[in-house]
């Protein structure tokens, strides 16, 4: 089976390996369950209050160009033309809205960058792109440019000064690109004279705001998806004496060409590890223009922060005051972190066996954790026992509902009325949106609402191994497309390569459309172009295949 989210390239999957995918995807890519909160007035940046570093004054920004203003929320029409040329392609990226595809010609090995329909323009990468599928940033012959898919509109990052160094890392986000969930923002890092400065750019008119990042320089950044905050890691101190600082990545210096990726994943970061100087967490809180540092942070929660204490208790921060969250005892790492609510669903130890005599060996540590959901003034143990991580996610905004996966069972944890809902055994959940959850079980799709707990069978006969495709909460999972985890279930047409949040099926052309001296079996395993979007919502004329 194979997997691709909107803004990805295919990749091989393991048909063993798919229940945890499926565990994965649930959980990262949700859709909003109502509209986020106007975002904060940003408002100047004051000079950095740092316990770390030494303030530095904001730097004047050179002229702003603007995007023309167009509304955010404006439908796309997605072109049903040709998209890119006849013969073998391989696909880069997609927009989740259908608004734009980035593809490689496979002889030529050229990128290029199709918006609509048509044959494109060339590109050397897409380095960004934003969840609802309208922005993407993109490099050409070292110019890297914020394009709006929309209407065209392109605004140089380069003559802005923007920092878009990439480290040595396949398919990795960019270091210093982010955009919230929305599609309403996107942070970036200028370098300047005076020292780096956060950016944070308001994509429906292009003002943009500045923030002094202190001493050093800026490694990494992220939005946080409510646009409420802006964390960054920074290079404060020359701690590996080495006389500059130095990343904890190489920088990748050389030419990137997208079509020249290698055809394996390759996670070369995990020879650097120790390399480099230490790194400082810091905040840019946007509704009070306040950047410090905060070493212990963990992720931004709302109004507050979460950060890890040395005795391994989690606690919020606002502002600098500290309020408890979860006990030392417990030695929490995050599973999943909702903006909206406040709450935190994080793995505890298990509390120590009694204690027995002497002579009685200890028993040994098993590796499981068990599941508690935390917020101001909660903590709810919730039954239910998971393998022990190291990992802290990040927090996400307009999400309700929450797979969990205990074992060989399968459940839903619902963060509105905070209670677990069990799912039949075997139960594999795809997606979710709001009260919403689209499950697989067996060869059938069924739409699971948390509101009434009742479920009703959507489809029959997904295939043994098929194909995941998803963007937002719509999902194709072969030979259906759902959208928005509601019925009814659609047919998929024939060599589905992305979906898009409404329905839309982008497809290659078939292999019998080659010519008899071109079809041989390389060629008909390969992508064919031109590409289609297809509407699912509309049957094909010859009846589905």
């Amino acid at each position: 089976m194979r997997f691709r989210s909107s803004g990805g390239a295919v990749a091989p999957v393991a048909p063993a390996a798919f229940a945890l995918l499926v565990a994965c995807v649930a959980c990262a890519s949700q859709a909003p369950l109502a509209p986020l909160p106007v975002a904060p007035t940003l408002i100047k940046a004051p000079p950095v209050r740092s316990q770390a570093a030494t303030t530095t004054a904001a730097a004047p920004a050179p002229k702003t160009a603007l995007l023309p203003a167009t509304p955010a929320a404006a439908p796309v029409a997605i072109s049903l033309g040709d998209i890119g040329s006849a013969g073998r392609v391989q696909l880069l990226a997609t927009s989740a809205s259908g608004a734009w595809v980035a593809l490689c010609e496979a002889e030529s090995k050229t990128a290029r960058l199709v918006l609509g329909s048509g044959s494109g323009e060339p590109l050397d990468d897409v380095l960004a792109q934003d969840p609802t599928g309208r922005y993407l940033v993109t490099v050409r012959e070292g110019k890297v440019e914020l394009v709006d898919a929309v209407v065209g509109a392109r605004v140089s990052l380069t003559e802005l000064g923007a920092d878009v160094r990439r480290v040595r890392a396949d398919y990795a986000m960019h270091r210093t690109l982010s955009f919230d969930a929305r599609g309403r923002y996107l942070a970036y890092v200028r370098l300047h004279s005076l020292g780096s400065q956060i950016i944070v750019r308001k994509l429906d008119d292009g003002s943009e705001q500045a923030f002094p990042a202190g001493a050093g320089e800026v490694f990494r950044l992220q939005l946080s998806a409510d646009a409420r905050h802006v964390t960054f890691d920074a290079l404060r101190e020359d701690t590996n004496h080495s006389g500059k600082l130095d990343w904890p990545v190489p920088e990748d210096t050389a030419p990137k060409n997208a079509c020249e990726r290698p055809s394996s994943l390759r996670f070369r970061s995990f020879a650097y590890q120790g390399r480099g100087d230490a790194l400082t967490h810091a905040v840019v809180s946007l509704p009070t223009g306040s950047v410090r540092d905060v070493p212990e942070l963990v992720t931004p929660l709302g109004q507050s922060l979460v950060v890890r204490e040395a005795d391994g208790s989690l606690r919020l921060d606002q502002a600098g005051k500290r309020s408890a969250l979860s006990p030392a005892s417990c030695g929490a790492h995050v599973l999943f972190a909702d903006a909206e609510r406040g709450l935190v669903l994080a793995t505890c130890a298990p509390p120590p066996p009694p204690k027995k005599s002497r002579q009685a060996a200890a028993t040994p540590a098993s590796g499981k954790r068990e599941v508690w959901l935390f917020g101001s003034g909660l903590a709810k143990n919730l039954q239910s026992v998971l393998y022990e991580t190291s990992t802290d996610r990040e927090a996400v905004d307009g999400v309700r509902l929450v797979p969990l996966y205990p074992g060989s069972d399968a459940s839903l944890l619902d963060l509105e009325r905070r209670e677990v809902l069990p799912l039949p055994a075997g139960s594999r959940v795809v997606t979710t949106n709001g009260a919403l959850a689209l499950i697989w079980r067996e060869g059938d799709l069924y739409r699971y609402d948390a509101a009434t707990k009742a479920e009703q069978r959507l489809a029959h006969g997904v295939l043994k191994n098929p194909d995941l495709l998803q963007a937002g909460n719509s999902v194709l999972l072969s030979p259906f497309v759902v959208v928005g985890c509601d019925g009814p279930a659609l047919t998929s047409p024939p060599h589905a390569l992305a979906v898009s949040t409404s329905g839309f099926v982008l497809t290659a052309s078939p292999p019998a459309a080659l010519s008899p001296t071109n079809a041989t079996a390389a060629s008909r395993s390969a992508i064919q172009g031109p590409l289609h979007w297809v509407d699912a919502k509309v049957p094909a004329l010859d009846g589905p295949k």
